[in-house]
């Protein structure tokens, strides 16, 4: 049995060694195209991070691969030794990992997801989407046994010297392919909800998004008759407070979007849906009003129109009939 063992760790370091020196410039090329113009970096975790041109970036050991404002790659932590064996040898079945970033003692990893298109996180994007990637991400975290409180962030650098990287599949995935393979069902995660503590990565985009949204839709009455900057003022602030509560809360942009996407909405569908009550409520008291109306006496007021002969307005009249006597 330790014989196994052995063989089988043998095979996984010389494949990590091959796949190492072929994917060098496959990253210096390929990766180096979708980091943030300047992506976080730093060479001890834990520390403060540091924000530089990616050309710098690049050579510090821990980098920010996702930019702000879309994520091109799923990222997970496996805190566990020999990582790459397990994947290659243990987990048949499950869908491989485009690159692993690996330790080169203990084997503890970084694994990286490619996607063919990118998630955008910007004030147009459709949460949706957000919520199925973060259904995608859950499921892959419970297969490989990652751990569920690392946010991807920062993640180790494959193009530093100090990790073993390893290039298990070239071509990018698309969600439905990762779900396909993971028998994740098709349906919409949107209507899931997310706690706090379950609020990582981009479980933080859905837990801010779906709970400020109700709020706004009983908030934005009271915003009737004001104007659009006061109304987006108070759901940025809305946002941002629901932002602080997260244990790794987002960047002030990322909440910024977020709580513009649904004050726009909101605003828009708000004003369409007041006006059409209206309309309908004048409809309805069109419609009582002639079914109410009928023929009048000969010798009612309505009729002989007193006021006429008096040279008074017909208020007045009124007014005069209702006044009590002294």
């Amino acid at each position: 049995m330790l014989s196994f063992y052995l063989l089988r760790f043998y095979k996984t370091s010389q494949l990590s060694k091959t796949l190492t020196e072929k994917t060098t410039s496959f990253f210096l090329e390929h990766l180096t195209r979708y980091l943030p113009k300047k992506p976080w970096c730093t060479n001890e975790k834990g520390t403060a991070l540091l924000v530089r041109p990616k050309e710098i970036a690049i050579n510090y050991k821990y980098i920010q691969l996702n930019s702000p404002f879309y994520q091109k790659y799923l990222i997970l932590d496996l805190d566990y030794e020999h990582s790459l064996a397990e994947i290659l040898f243990s987990r048949v079945g499950i869908p491989l990992p485009n690159f692993v970033t690996a330790n080169f003692q203990g084997g503890k990893s970084h694994i990286v997801f490619e996607l063919e298109e990118p998630i955008y996180k910007t004030n147009a994007s459709k949460q949706k989407i957000i919520a199925f990637a973060h259904a995608i991400i859950m499921r892959l975290q419970e297969l490989f046994d990652a751990d569920i409180g690392y946010s991807g962030t920062i993640t180790k650098n494959p193009i530093s010297p100090n990790w073993r990287v390893t290039e298990l599949r070239k071509e990018p995935y698309s969600l439905y392919e990762l779900a396909e393979k993971i028998d994740l069902p098709r349906k919409d995660y949107s209507k899931q909800k997310i706690s706090v503590d379950e609020a990582i990565g981009l479980g933080r985009n859905c837990y801010v998004f779906y709970t400020a949204c109700p709020f706004a839709y009983q908030e934005i009455r009271a915003y009737r008759g004001k104007t659009y900057s006061q109304w987006e003022m108070v759901m940025i602030d809305h946002c941002v407070s629901l932002n602080e509560n997260l244990s790794e809360p987002m960047t002030y942009r990322e909440v910024r979007c977020i709580a513009k996407s649904i004050s726009r909405f909101c605003w828009k569908n708000d004003a369409y849906c007041y006006q059409e009550f209206i309309d309908r409520q004048r409809r309805k008291g069109a419609i009582g009003g002639k079914k109410s109306k009928r023929t009048a006496k000969i010798d009612s007021d309505r009729s002989t129109k007193p006021w006429e002969a008096m040279g008074i307005s017909r208020a007045t009249y009124y007014r005069r009939q209702n006044k009590p006597q002294k």
